[in-house]
């Protein structure tokens, strides 16, 4: 099982916005595609936030093949329409890490 992360840094001023649009519009597209599935999302708690607030979103995947199929049919479209709608106020980076089972 691999998780896809992607960290994301929000001016605070549209902060609510963003976890608004995260919860309604694309964690909701992303999961239509199938390839992802479980999300989760995280405020980053940081002791400086003067920058602005960071916040983590999270899908599991079952391999980097389906990851990129997901990625190729829905996730670069969802990545247009999430900077469109913020621009520069919201910026982020991505992650595929492998999970260890304990």
């Amino acid at each position: 099982m691999l998780i896809y992360n992607t960290t994301f840094h929000c001016e605070k001023s549209c902060y609510e916005d963003f976890v608004a649009w995260m919860r309604t519009e694309f964690i909701p597209a992303a999961l239509k595609h199938k390839g992802v599935s479980e999300p989760r999302m995280a405020r980053i708690m940081a002791q400086e936030e003067n920058e602005g607030i960071s916040v983590s979103v999270q899908f599991n995947t079952a391999s980097l093949d389906t990851l990129s199929a997901w990625y190729e049919a829905c996730g670069a479209g969802l990545v247009k329409q999430l900077e469109a709608k913020f621009q520069q106020r919201v910026v982020g980076f991505s992650t595929i890490m492998q999970q260890i089972e304990l």
